[in-house]
């Protein structure tokens, strides 16, 4: 009978344990979410959005900005506007380079013509052939 005994007191003392090993974690992960809650505030982003409105009197947009042109059977195209490619060279003078989008159907030689004359102009090309 001392043997039943004993074997009940282990059993006993095994829930006991895991019953406070659970009240431990659901303790934890408690405290846990608690201070990510007051630390990145509402929802799982990176904090919100923060006191300011992200703009500084008297600076401009460190981003460099690329005009976008696509080349496709229908003409050219500069940030979704229909251009011819005198206006599209213009256009790309003016920032620091240009995103190509050259389409499957659209023509080499309309291609080959832009190229050169954003070349000669010296505007940045960056190319996507789709």
């Amino acid at each position: 009978m001392t043997e039943f005994a004993k074997a009940v007191a282990k059993q006993l003392d095994r829930r006991q344990r895991r019953r406070r090993l659970l009240v431990v974690a659901v303790a934890i992960t408690a405290i846990v979410l608690a201070v990510l809650y007051l630390r990145c505030g509402r929802g799982w982003g990176l904090g919100g959005k923060g006191a300011g409105s992200g703009t500084a009197p008297g600076t401009a947009d460190a981003s460099p900005h690329r005009c976008a042109i696509r080349v496709a059977a229908h003409g050219l195209t500069v940030d979704g506007v229909a251009a011819s490619r005198d206006e599209v060279v213009a256009a790309c003078k003016a920032t620091t380079g240009a995103d190509v989008v050259v389409t499957g159907e659209a023509r080499q030689g309309d291609w080959d013509d832009l190229r050169a004359a954003l070349e000669a102009a010296h505007v940045a090309v960056f190319l996507r052939e789709r």
